[in-house]
């Protein structure tokens, strides 16, 4: 179903003349992640599905707390709007007739998408904001993140330690460490094209300054 969605005459239908799907579309998405890793399939695939559901939504301008969540982490990075709808998606995915038995395994999705956006930014997170950000408390959190590391592939490099998640545990640097790395000298850099060129520029105009005296003796003669 998900493909079919993406397909653009389905596309073209959903946002002009039922821009209601793009709930069910939603959920679908966020629902496969679990099958496609049960499947060990790549992550290319999950991001390209991401990436084509995102550009749905820009295309529409039907909204619901279901939406909006994948909005608020993948458009807006806002992760406090994205804590508010998450409480908000449960009620209403309950009183939804099509996705009342999805609830749970929803949840459990949405705060795993939620962990994984803010593991990218943030490589150390008290429990309690972690807590806080999947609408859970501090004991909730630490349950469901030991659970997390524990069922999770080799790809999770996480520990719990002082009341905290630490990401990376064996040294590896997050997204936001490797660019601050390899942007760190760039300063610099920048300052020494600029003062080289600056002095090619001066070379050059004493060259011409030069060859100007010299042409201009020459006519005198």
């Amino acid at each position: 179903m998900v493909d079919l969605f993406h397909s653009e005459k389905y596309k073209q239908a959903i946002t002009t003349n039922a821009p209601h799907l793009i709930r069910y579309l939603t959920a679908a998405v966020l629902l496969c992640k679990r099958r496609k890793q049960q499947s060990k399939s790549n992550s290319s695939s999950d991001r390209r599905l991401m990436k084509n559901l995102i550009n749905v939504m820009q295309d529409c301008e039907y909204s619901d707390p279901i939406v909006q969540f994948v909005h608020c982490i993948c458009v807006k990075f806002d992760f406090d709007g994205a804590q508010q709808t998450l409480l908000e998606c449960e009620s209403v995915l309950r009183n939804d007739f099509f996705l009342c038995k999805q609830t749970s395994l929803f949840m459990e999705e949405a705060r795993v998408f939620v962990f994984e956006h803010y593991c990218r930014i943030h490589n150390k997170m008290e429990l309690k904001t972690l807590g806080e950000t999947l609408a859970m408390n501090p004991v909730e959190a630490e349950k469901w993140m030991v659970d997390l590391i524990r069922n999770a592939s080799d790809n999770l490099d996480a520990k719990i330690h002082d009341g905290c998640v630490v990401m990376g545990s064996s040294g590896t640097q997050s997204i936001y460490e490797q660019v601050l790395d390899r942007t760190k000298d760039l300063n610099m850099r920048s300052a020494t094209l600029v003062q080289n060129f600056s002095s090619m520029m001066s070379d050059a105009r004493k060259e011409k300054a030069k060859q100007l005296a010299k042409a201009m003796r020459a006519m005198e003669e």
